[in-house]
């Protein structure tokens, strides 16, 4: 099997003071380029980034998650009908 391949995510996140005074950060954008995460810190002492390794085939795997969910939901169903089924039988 084939090793994925990892990309590197930026997160980029700046300080900001919430409605009670307390300083907080926030998620304000999201690049795969690193030049644009180090210009975007440099824009200010309030901003940072953070780094992500995701998988190159994420939307794959994405699908592939949604998938199970859906079977899950289904074999959900079929026992709930099966359970029904028997209550109406005794």
């Amino acid at each position: 099997m084939d090793k994925p391949s990892l990309s590197n995510a930026y997160v980029l996140t700046s300080l900001f003071f919430d409605s009670k005074g307390n300083i907080a950060s926030r998620n304000v954008g999201v690049t795969f380029s690193l030049h644009e995460a180090e210009r975007h810190k440099a824009e200010g002492v309030e901003n940072e980034y953070e780094t992500f390794q995701i998988c190159s085939n994420w939307q794959e795997h994405a699908a592939t998650t949604e998938l199970v969910f859906a079977i899950r939901e289904f074999c959900d169903m079929v026992k709930e009908l099966q359970q029904d089924a028997e209550f109406q039988r005794s």
